[in-house]
């Protein structure tokens, strides 16, 4: 399978407006190929365009091309941290521990995770400040 490319998709720059958030993962080899892969949606219901470029993992709206997340990857697989836009007019989340527990349960998705409901379960409780 072709890797996803920035060009596959239509996309938005992250904008200056942009914030660092907590995420820590450690990626197998394997896990970090297809993390490599990126995605391309096949469908309106497929939210999420990511694309790995020069050691980032990007993920984008797939609807609009905003930029949401960009997250360095180190060449071990190692994730210590990453950016997220704060542009209200393009991301309403305000939250970066929210946006971790999403960002985080994207790349489990992306690299074949599948233990991954309690992870989307938590984050549907935080948006309704049952849980921190």
């Amino acid at each position: 399978m072709a890797e996803a490319k920035r060009g596959d998709w239509k996309t938005q720059e992250m904008p200056a407006q942009n914030a660092p958030f907590p995420i820590q993962m450690d990626l197998t080899p394997a896990e970090l190929a297809l993390l490599r892969q990126g995605h391309v949606p096949r469908g309106m219901e497929d939210k999420w365009f990511r694309c790995f470029v020069d050691g980032v993992f990007y993920i984008y709206r797939s609807w609009t091309g905003f930029c949401i997340y960009q997250i360095p990857v180190s060449p071990e697989g190692r994730i210590r941290g990453g950016i997220v836009n704060r542009d209200p007019d393009q991301y309403k989340e305000t939250d970066s521990g929210r946006d971790a527990v999403m960002a985080e349960y994207l790349i489990r998705c992306q690299v074949g995770r599948t233990d991954n409901r309690e992870l989307m379960m938590k984050y549907i409780r935080w948006g309704k400040g049952t849980e921190q």
